[in-house]
């Protein structure tokens, strides 16, 4: 697993850190997972976030890839204090 960090070009006012894992395969059959952490400003969508990854991985690897797998979750973990 590699790791990388993207961030779309926007402004910095109202950003959010989301952690996303995605995996892909080219038409040759190469696997490839990366990880990261998405910096999104307000009002961007889960499909921009993914489709602002894919479109990177598919500039990467030069072929159409299939998603086998995507996940994206803010990158806080919360406590809870049973109160």
């Amino acid at each position: 697993m590699s790791s990388s960090t993207a961030q779309p070009i926007t402004g910095t006012q109202g950003m959010t850190a989301y952690h996303y894992i995605t995996t892909v395969q080219t038409r040759s059959g190469h696997f490839a997972t990366r990880d990261g952490i998405l910096n999104v400003p307000v009002g961007f969508t889960r499909a921009a976030c993914f489709g602002h990854l894919l479109s990177q991985l598919t500039e990467e690897y030069r072929s159409p890839l299939v998603v086998l797998y995507f996940a994206l979750e803010p990158n806080t973990l919360t406590t809870d204090s049973g109160q």
